[in-house]
């Protein structure tokens, strides 16, 4: 009778953590977690936060500011996840007014980055959810 009841402790215990949810599957940029709405915001946001230092095609004509396209993309994007370009983002830009956007802006401004160094877009639009986007890996972009 004993074994019984342990057998049944554990399926209940097994049920009650499906139940309340497991972490959610590890994705990538290359399957569209953002839309093209949402990008658009961004580049908005871009070309009235960002443009001045990191230039209209993501190019800066200051050797001490960082590209965002080419290969400095390729070598500072691809691999992390949004969540650190996002939080990256967030706690550095603008120099000397960080935070002064809100969440969704700078998760925004990501997007846009994302998507005019052909990463595609998706249907939905992401949240400044951080442990959602710690599971997104920014994927190779599309040539």
């Amino acid at each position: 009778m004993k074994f019984c009841n342990v057998i049944a402790g554990f399926m209940v215990l097994g049920a009650t953590g499906i139940a309340q949810g497991q972490e959610p599957a590890a994705k990538s940029t290359s399957s569209g977690v953002f839309s093209n709405e949402q990008a658009k915001r961004g580049e908005a946001a871009y070309n009235a936060n960002c443009v001045t230092c990191h230039g209209s095609e993501l190019r800066s004509t200051d050797r001490e500011i960082p590209h965002l396209s080419d290969k400095s993309f390729k070598f500072g994007w691809i691999g992390k996840t949004v969540a650190e370009k996002y939080e990256f983002t967030r706690d550095t830009m603008p120099p000397k007014a960080e935070h002064s956007l809100s969440d969704q802006v700078y998760l925004d401004i990501v997007t846009y980055i994302l998507k005019f160094n052909k990463v595609p877009a998706g249907d939905q639009e992401l949240k400044p959810d951080l442990e959602i986007l710690k599971q997104i890996t920014i994927a190779a972009p599309l040539d």
